[in-house]
């Protein structure tokens, strides 16, 4: 607030400006715990998509093989 004044804009606008700002800092700013909830999430779902792509390649392959002999 101090350097908006400094500026020369008025205090009590100053102020309005820099509680608005803290107010929006604040609502998104992202914890470290948050990330790393959010990042073991992210993994899991990557595992089970893996999985899923391996079983229906394995499929796949086990068709066209029999398929083929």
């Amino acid at each position: 607030m101090d350097t908006l004044t400094e500026g020369g804009m008025p205090e009590k606008q100053a102020k309005a400006l820099a509680s608005a700002m803290f107010q929006l800092i604040d609502t998104h700013l992202v914890t470290k715990n948050y990330l790393d909830m959010r990042l073991a999430q992210l993994k899991s779902e990557l595992i089970q998509w893996m999985v899923g792509v391996v079983v229906v390649q394995t499929g796949v392959t086990a068709v066209l093989f029999k398929l083929m002999h």
